[in-house]
């Protein structure tokens, strides 16, 4: 994706940066149901989040949501309305604004987390968002618009911080390009690597036992509709172009696309079902390039770049990516605290 500048600035979009609007609510607190439903449309069968025998030798007399989630909590429901008791504050006015003035594309290009905290069932989420900074006019592939990056504060029923992210988003006026609009599913891409070296046993894995520049092991994930559709849906995310071929289509997408929320979801997947149940995801930041469609695979791949203990924790950091036919969906990097003690059900 290009991103060649135009000096051209037709709209006053920095008065729409620096405010802090909030708080959007949750329609329901952190609920066993919808923990299992994220944890079976993105595959996860991690038993932290599934098993109630797993949990308590853990030390949790609760269910626990997948960080991975922290988003979807206080997202709109399908008929895009905030929860009762939300500011009637419009979260997104620049896009909106963007909208309105001939750039009706939008996609999600990039995540930057933190994670403070899991979240338990009974928990109660809300957000607060700001928008940082929003780019000159852009020359992509997709078409020519605005980066949009907001930074978002999710709090607890205590106001507690549980999680603070950078969503970068690029607003845009499709290309007219048939090449891109009417494109042939991309060929699925043949794996190297055979599922028999995928970690499924749920280990918590050593730290003694890593060394930098080692290499994770490949999950190979086929990208079929009911992906993409159950993803968005598990994530409460109802954007058209996520389960509307018809809708994609005119965002200049070959078919429907995944949700950077369900990208996240299975990157999260990847990072623990290798490090183990009990190890804890403290961060994880990447950026989205090629987008998955059905009737293509994406493999994900990982190399540990840094080990650390520090405030009596044993980290590692691992930078990713996920590859399909069309090239690299996503990279990124995450930062995992690693089990102190091997917790796995026997």
């Amino acid at each position: 994706m290009s991103h060649a500048a135009s000096t051209e600035r037709p709209l006053n979009l920095q008065a729409l940066t620096g405010k802090r609007l909030g708080p959007y609510l949750s329609y329901n607190p952190v609920s066993r149901v919808q923990v299992w439903q994220w944890c079976s449309a993105m595959g996860d069968n991690n038993p932290l989040y599934l098993d109630d025998k797993y949990r308590r030798r853990a030390g949790f007399d609760r269910v626990v949501a997948p960080p991975a989630m922290m988003q979807m909590w206080s997202m709109r429901d399908v008929n895009m309305r905030y929860a009762p008791g939300s500011t009637d504050a419009a979260p997104y006015q620049v896009l909106d604004t963007l909208r309105d003035n001939g750039y009706p594309g939008n996609v999600a290009v990039s995540y930057d987390i933190t994670f403070h905290r899991l979240l338990l069932e009974g928990d109660r989420a809300h957000h607060y968002t700001t928008v940082m900074a929003i780019s000159e006019l852009k020359h992509t592939t997709l078409g020519e618009g605005h980066f949009v990056t907001e930074r978002v504060e999710y709090l607890d029923q205590d106001d507690v911080l549980f999680a603070e992210a950078l969503i970068t988003y690029f607003q845009y006026k499709p290309a007219t390009n048939d090449a891109v609009t009417k494109a042939p599913p991309p060929p699925a891409i043949t794996a190297e690597a055979s599922a028999d070296c995928w970690q499924t046993d749920h280990r918590d894995i050593a730290f003694d036992q890593l060394s930098e520049n080692q290499a994770l092991p490949e999950l190979v994930i086929p990208i079929t509709h009911k992906l993409i559709v159950s993803g968005a849906a598990a994530s409460q995310d109802f954007i058209d172009g996520h389960h509307n071929a018809a809708a994609a289509r005119a965002a200049a997408m070959p078919d429907i696309f995944m949700n950077i929320l369900t990208t996240s979801g299975l990157s999260a997947r990847y990072l623990t079902d290798w490090a183990g149940p009990a190890s804890r995801l403290k961060s994880i930041k990447f950026k989205l390039m090629a987008p998955n469609v059905p009737g293509d695979t994406m493999i994900m791949q990982g190399r540990i770049s840094h080990l650390e203990q520090s405030g009596g924790e044993q980290r590692v950091t691992v930078d990713f990516a996920g590859k399909n036919g069309l090239g690299f969906h996503l990279t990124g990097s995450a930062t995992l605290a690693l089990a102190a003690t091997d917790t796995t059900l026997t």
